[in-house]
């Protein structure tokens, strides 16, 4: 069948709209949350565009679709996707691999990408990015291709590790002025941020929240192998099981072409395959080992590279077929496989109970409105433990006139005038350092208390 990029595209609008509608999770109860909130109130606190932790290109890109509300940011999401696996299908178009493009859509039956697509994470668009650039190479677009690449940064922070491996090719290839657009970004955001918001130019790195010193650190740190055990569980056993044995004949490949041409390996479609994978992949097992940049080994963030992977997997898949290891009806049975096995009673795949419907603990939370209406309270401020509460809650935290995190009580404090405090277990340690004990719930009064799951409760305190 001749390859129609519209019936591609119409085909995962399809999927992803079907998704749209039956998934009703956040698929991450705290920055997905926390994302969304700082889009939604964007265009009330300008100052939010420029967030450095909640990333300008997310933001600005999301804000128009998140001012209709929690569905007009997975939307925004969504559209990402749909997106990504356009540019797949025209890269394996391109490529002129012996495989349909329209493979592509296989990219919704790896168990939690449709799932991070109805979210509020910045992965899915950093997955958009980055296999944007590897398109805008593959046709030779690489002006166009430093210029996408240079603004991935803002999207997530790895996207400085991904640069690095695009820089790489471009130094290969004698791309001096790619080399150059590659500041693109950096310039541009910079510049807006500094005319905007920040006093200095240099905003983007004197503000970075995962470098910066905050006191304490409780984000903690895991094992070496954590993350190739979260890979099989965010993506299942088909992808798994083909995806390193992809892996190896790609080492192969690249080791063989080291040895015969060094230089040319660099300019490959197999290293800009393989360097912008495990650039990202190893970096996070390294950063969840030494508990670097607030690491907390969430296996979530490779999300923004699994187009990528399934690249591999059609690389390998190519490769195989050019040399009759495998036929047509071999070829079906695999993607059959990619297909049914989210269906499936394994532990990877989709647990339709719990992965589509509203999680009980944000929905406990948002209940807590029908006992309790905290903005009616008369207080001069309200302190609070975490944005995704106060957001499920109602209330734009981002008012700074009436709301401050925590630990601003903690650290200076008690309140001159009569005030409010709201807090969760989890949150209220995590990133406040504060605990039930702590001296600052001495004299408050407690006026609510409510548990919204087995590990997690939320307290509504008064103070004078």
């Amino acid at each position: 069948m001749k390859f129609d990029s519209k019936i591609c595209a119409i085909a995962a609008s399809i999927i992803a709209f079907i998704f749209w509608i039956l998934i009703d999770n956040t698929y991450d109860n705290g920055d997905s949350i926390t994302h969304y909130a700082i889009s939604r109130y964007s265009w009330q606190h300008m100052y939010l565009l420029f967030d450095n932790w909640g990333k300008p290109v997310f933001t600005i890109l999301s804000s128009p679709f998140s001012q209709f509300g929690w569905k007009g940011m997975t939307f925004f999401n969504s559209l990402t996707g749909v997106i990504t696996t356009c540019l797949v299908a025209q890269i394996i178009d391109k490529l002129k691999w012996n495989i349909s493009p329209y493979c592509a859509l296989l990219l919704f039956f790896i168990p939690n990408f449709p799932l991070a697509l109805n979210s509020g994470l910045t992965e899915p668009l950093y997955a958009l990015v980055l296999t944007l650039t590897i398109y805008l190479i593959v046709i030779e677009r690489y002006a166009w291709a430093a210029i996408a690449m240079s603004f991935l940064p803002f999207v997530r922070s790895e996207g400085f590790i991904s640069i690095a491996v695009i820089a790489v090719f471009f130094i290969a290839s004698h791309k001096w002025k790619e080399i150059v657009l590659l500041l693109t970004g950096l310039v541009c955001i910079s510049v807006l941020g500094f005319v905007f918001q920040y006093e200095s130019i240099f905003w983007i790195f004197t503000t970075n929240p995962y470098t910066a010193d905050a006191g304490f650190d409780n984000y903690g740190s895991g094992n070496w192998d954590d993350f190739f055990v979260k890979f099989y569980y965010m993506t299942g056993i088909p992808f798994t099981i083909l995806f390193w044995i992809a892996t190896l004949l790609l080492v192969k490949v690249l080791m063989t072409r080291l040895i015969t041409n060094f230089k040319e390996t660099f300019k490959s479609v197999e290293f800009l395959l393989f360097g912008s994978f495990f650039s990202f992949f190893l970096a996070h097992i390294v950063f969840w080992k030494f508990g670097l940049y607030h690491s907390f080994g969430m296996s979530r963030v490779l999300i923004s590279i699994l187009p990528v992977g399934l690249l591999i997997i059609f690389y390998l898949l190519d490769l195989l077929k050019q040399q009759s290891y495998i036929n047509k009806i071999a070829l079906v049975v695999c993607v059959g496989c990619f297909i049914i096995f989210p269906f499936t009673n394994n532990k990877s795949a989709w647990n339709f109970s719990k992965d589509f419907a509203e999680n009980a603990e944000t929905l406990a939370i948002k209940n807590i409105s029908k006992d309790i209406k905290i903005d009616t309270l008369k207080t001069d401020i309200i302190y609070y433990s975490s944005i995704p509460l106060m957001t499920l809650l109602g209330c734009d935290v981002y008012d700074e006139t009436k709301y401050q995190r925590l630990r601003e009580l903690k650290l200076n404090g008690k309140s001159k005038s009569r005030y409010l405090v709201v807090v969760e277990d989890w949150f209220m340690n995590i990133d406040n350092n504060v605990s039930k004990d702590d001296i600052l719930f001495k004299n408050l009064k407690k006026i609510y208390s409510k548990r919204v799951s087995e590990n997690n409760i939320v307290y509504i305190y008064i103070g004078e």
